[in-house]
């Protein structure tokens, strides 16, 4: 009687491995899918962390629905009025950047070259750029237009992710208890405590890191007016924005400052860059770290190291949501191997 029951069970397990292993590959054939739902959630949670600040603040009672509409049309509105008031400042801010890169290029160029060793390296970038071909850069510029079905699919892409969030944000209880459903008994209630405490921790990164932005494009922004370098405030706008990728970020944002200051001058150029650096060390040692006593924390390490696999693993997709998922598999390793399976005592992000 052991002999058909055992067989029975050994059935199901394989089906049941089967099946999981199906899944994985589905997931990973559809990845960037994945990575543009995960992006829509992260939207549709900034929604619910300001219906939740609009909750607390506003004294009289407020019904959660009536605190998601205001919360959505809140940052959609202040989307639009931003673009409305300074967008066509901040596009000619950031046009002017990058009409004054081949400028800041060739000064960069001309005081490279008085050098044996710059020159070296000027060669070298020629030769990368140009493919050892003296017509390969005429053409890639000949193919721009190429580039415009790209740029098409991607505001293509980008109101499908508002439009998943929008879904996400009224009915992100159905969604969750959905997928609970397809877990065995146990387990979804452990799952779904992790599910719930990403949201918290996801939650608390965007709050930290939206302040981190402001506050690093408002410096920048003064450090470089102060400095004279063209087109500053587009070039604040860039650093601000590059925190959201942490460690990586920061470092490519410096590149086109210093390659602008450079039409001023050499010395312009090399404060820029003492500038970007000064204020690079202070976000990492002061800035942030007040920021993460309020909000969820992420090693700095452990961040540079989720770039990388991320990158690796998904490209410029994972880059960008490189730090939410750590923060998202953060709080899972914690909650269901540490707590549920080693045992231990440990704090999780959420």
């Amino acid at each position: 009687m052991t002999g058909p029951t055992s067989l029975s069970d050994f059935t199901v397990r394989l089906l049941i491995a089967l099946l999981l292993i199906s899944l994985v590959l589905a997931l990973w054939a559809a990845r960037d899918a994945v990575l543009l739902g995960f992006a829509a959630m992260l939207l549709a949670i900034a929604v619910h962390g300001i219906a939740d600040a609009l909750i607390r603040l506003i004294p009289l009672p407020l019904p959660r629905p009536a605190a998601l509409a205001i919360a959505a049309f809140s940052l959609i509105g202040g989307l639009v009025a931003v673009f409305a008031l300074f967008g066509a400042q901040l596009t000619g801010e950031v046009s002017g950047v990058i009409e004054r890169l081949p400028e800041a290029w060739g000064r960069v160029r001309e005081t490279m070259q008085a050098d044996p060793l710059g020159a070296g390296l000027i060669s070298e970038i020629d030769n990368i750029a140009s493919g050892n071909s003296d017509n390969s850069l005429q053409g890639a510029l000949a193919d721009a237009g190429g580039y415009a079905l790209p740029f098409a699919s991607g505001l293509t892409t980008a109101l499908l992710v508002f439009f998943i969030a929008a879904f996400l944000t009224t009915s992100a209880g159905s969604f969750r208890n959905g997928a609970l459903l397809l877990l065995p008994k146990g387990i979804d209630a452990r799952v779904g405590e992790g599910l719930d405490a990403s949201a918290r921790a996801l939650k608390k990164w965007l709050l930290g890191i939206t302040v981190d932005m402001v506050i690093i494009a408002v410096l920048m922004a003064i450090t470089l007016w102060a400095l004279g370098v063209p087109a500053f405030i587009g070039l604040a706008l860039i650093a601000g924005i590059a925190q959201f990728v942490p460690t990586v970020g920061p470092l490519v944002a410096a590149i086109p400052g210093i390659l602008v200051a450079f039409t001023v001058g050499p010395m312009t150029a090399l404060w820029t860059a003492i500038a970007y650096l000064v204020i690079s060390q202070l976000e990492a040692n002061l800035i942030y770290p007040l920021i993460q006593k309020k909000t969820a924390s992420i090693s700095p390490a452990l961040n540079l190291i989720a770039v990388l696999v991320f990158g690796m693993l998904f490209g410029s997709l994972g880059v960008l949501l490189a730090t939410p998922i750590l923060v998202v598999l953060s709080v899972f390793i914690v909650k269901l191997y540490v707590q549920d399976t080693l045992k231990k005592e440990a704090d999780f992000l959420g």
